[in-house]
């Protein structure tokens, strides 16, 4: 027997300006589930990753999320203008003491000490602060839109190993396969 979902986004509808980009879109999470969304650029992946996350809202449909879960979402671009240091990003908005050892130790993981400064770091840096601030609270569910962009395979396959033992239920964009 199936597990319940503790997510769920059923008949969504999202129109932008006239063109509609979801149409009745359904996606049920359980606990534990490895799900991956694939299409082409520009149908609606990120849009409903974003859904289910809470950062927008869809013109019409259903979202319920079990209380308590815990989300977390990776975006394909993190915002780090607000914020100056490493560290002060992978701790932003996180009140556990436990939570913000984590998402030192994650930096720690990446290679990173915290006191670099954001505008300073490449592509593949700025991708593991994100990382290490998404990770830090062990969620429930992740939401990750294309985990593995600008990373080096070192990273990847930690990323891989990591995601292999949490039991966190993963929905993720990515286009890399070999990744999937």
């Amino acid at each position: 027997m199936a597990s319940p979902p503790i997510l769920f986004l059923r008949d969504i509808n999202l129109t932008f300006g006239a063109n509609p980009l979801l149409e009745g879109a359904d996606l049920f999470i359980a606990k534990g589930d490895r799900i991956c969304l694939v299409g082409r650029n520009g149908s609606g992946k990120s849009t409903l990753l974003k859904i289910a996350a809470g950062l927008i809202e869809a013109d019409n449909g259903e979202v319920f999320v079990q209380p308590g879960t815990s989300i977390r979402y990776l975006a394909q671009e993190p915002d780090f203008s607000s914020f100056k240091t490493v560290l002060e990003y992978a701790h932003s908005g996180i009140e556990s003491g436990d939570h913000l050892h984590q998402s030192s130790y994650f930096l720690e993981q990446f290679g990173l000490s915290g006191d670099e400064k954001l505008t300073n770091l490449s592509g593949g840096e700025r991708r593991r602060v994100a990382l290490a601030h998404v990770l830090a609270t062990k969620p429930e569910i992740l939401l990750l839109d294309e985990p593995t962009n600008h990373l080096d395979i070192e990273a990847i396959e930690w990323l891989e190993a990591y995601l292999k033992s949490t039991s966190a239920a993963l929905v993720l964009i990515s286009h890399d396969r070999r990744f999937l």
